[in-house]
């Protein structure tokens, strides 16, 4: 790896990366204050009428919606919200489609070409900071949800188990980003990689709300990352689910090992 790439990377997307984690503290902030504020029986007594609510609820959760309907459970909602996974995903897709595939595009991809530098401590280099970044921004998630447990005064949320989930959080955002940095590696076209990303992404959650439907899907639903990734199991038997974060960290390497494979060996268009 290169030091002075990585502290220009570090140092290029500081500001991104802060906003970003603002936003995620703020947002647990304010769903510690909603949740506080509506009466836990009422809510489960609502999802009980209406079905699509409880399916669409458990297809995000990864669980039967019945078994959230506790101030725990409910927290776990906000650890899947499409929220939060807008921000996350919108974060990382800005990083890693504009430090390898964004340098083509612009044709600054020349200037790092003239230095002494590699393609593979180039790849490495990027990628591990935009692993790096991802630790304050998982990270936000959990220390949003501490500030807004003690604002609020819900002492019955157990931290410790939270962390769990935060960690099988960072999971997911491993293999997000060494997929998308793959992407980015056999792109010239920043728009080309954004297409893809979003497309694999959109999958993944289409995937997983259709399995809640239609029984037909589960037969591939391994297939999207959001499988082996669901925080209610995790909080109701409040157990480390490793088989999980060893499928999404092993197939997050197996992604990255393409894009390194093939980032070495492809022509770079000159702009």
């Amino acid at each position: 790896m290169n030091s002075a790439l990585i502290k220009k990377t570090f140092r290029d997307y500081l500001l991104l990366t802060l906003g970003a984690t603002v936003l995620l503290m703020a947002f647990m902030i304010l769903f510690m204050f909603a949740i506080n504020s509506m009466p836990l029986e009422e809510i489960g007594k609502v999802w009980l009428r209406v079905d699509w609510m409880r399916r669409l609820i458990g297809s995000l959760i990864g669980s039967d919606v019945l078994d959230s309907v506790t101030m725990q459970g409910m927290v776990s909602v906000a650890f899947s919200h499409p929220l939060m996974w807008i921000i996350i995903i919108a974060f990382l897709l800005t990083v890693t489609s504009g430090v390898i595939c964004g340098e083509v595009d612009r044709g600054t991809m020349d200037l790092l070409a003239t230095l002494p530098l590699s393609r593979t401590s180039l790849y490495t280099s990027l990628t591990f900071v935009t692993l790096v970044l991802g630790l304050p921004v998982c990270g936000a998630v959990w220390i949003g949800l501490w500030l807004g447990r003690a604002l609020v005064g819900a002492h019955e949320v157990q931290m410790d188990v939270m962390a769990i989930v935060a960690c099988h959080l960072y999971a997911a955002y491993v293999f997000l980003a060494c997929f998308t940095m793959a992407v980015s590696a056999v792109c010239s076209r920043r728009t080309t990689a954004l297409t893809i990303d979003f497309v694999a992404i959109f999958y993944s959650f289409l995937l997983n709300l259709l399995v809640m439907f239609w029984s037909a899907i589960e037969k591939v639903a391994f297939t999207g990352f959001l499988h082996y990734y669901a925080p209610l199991p995790i909080v109701r038997d409040r157990v480390w689910r490793w088989g999980d974060m060893t499928v999404l960290i092993l197939c997050g390497l197996v992604f990255w090992t393409a894009g390194l494979l093939v980032f070495r060996r492809r022509d770079v268009p000159a702009r």
